[in-house]
């Protein structure tokens, strides 16, 4: 049985737990994504983002001491799994609803964080929306569809999380094709009716909404009677 003291000493000799390397990732997003939308066929043919994956399934998440680390590491875990996927299906693939029934694209079981297997449907529905609580994830997670939040062309990191997490959100919350706000009233994108509860610590889907549009639009989000949504296009982000 180990002492107190052997316990310490094993302590101080075990390498600090260091935050994980986004640079594959990174250079893999700029070199592939442009104005939300993504080069398939070159990012296919691109080895840098399956050594990205293959490199997740030795990082724990838990292990990491900062909450902000963590929260990079699933959201980038997310968008380079779902990139992945998606070009093991390409060229065929048109929308991430063909591969399987009843989206079952978010439902295999497949992708490897921390030796762990998720499917995409859990990164978001159990780890990412309880354990974090921050309604600007729905900004950042892409699931290579039209109507998805335009894909960040950078990976997300520790050290500048908030601010990365805020310009995605004003980025989607301005983008009239995805939220068409005019005199006319408030039509938004339909991820503010599906997760409408992750928003209502910031006073409901209005009130979080106008903080990120200009003010004008910000007013008239949130003097609608009634907030409607807009169709959601599953069509693969593709250029």
């Amino acid at each position: 049985m180990l002492t107190p003291l052997l316990v310490a000493l094993a302590l101080l000799a075990a390498p600090p737990v260091t935050a994980p390397d986004h640079t594959l990732l990174d250079g893999v997003l700029r070199r592939h994504v442009h104005d939300g939308r993504v080069d398939y066929g070159a990012l296919k043919a691109d080895p840098d983002l399956a050594k990205y994956v293959g490199a997740l399934a030795a990082i724990d998440p838990d292990a990491l001491p900062d909450r902000k680390e963590q929260l990079a590491l699933w959201i980038n875990a997310y968008n380079a799994f779902t990139l992945h996927a998606v070009v093991q299906l390409h060229p065929t693939i048109k929308s991430v609803q063909d591969p399987y029934p009843d989206f079952g694209f978010f439902k295999q079981k497949v992708h490897v964080l921390g030796g762990k297997k998720y499917s995409l449907d859990e990164i978001e529905n159990a780890v990412v929306r309880p354990r974090f609580n921050d309604p600007r994830i729905h900004a950042a997670l892409n699931c290579a569809s039209v109507s998805c939040p335009p894909i960040a062309p950078y990976a997300f990191t520790g050290p500048r999380l908030d601010a990365q997490l805020d310009a995605q959100m004003r980025l989607f919350a301005r983008d009239r094709g995805r939220n068409a706000i005019g005199a006319g009233g408030a039509k938004l994108s339909r991820i503010f009716e599906w997760y409408a509860k992750d928003f209502e610590a910031a006073g409901g889907v209005a009130a979080f909404l106008s903080g990120y549009l200009e003010p004008a639009d910000g007013e008239l989000v949130r003097k609608a009677p009634k907030l409607e949504f807009l169709d959601y296009d599953w069509r693969l982000n593709g250029k």
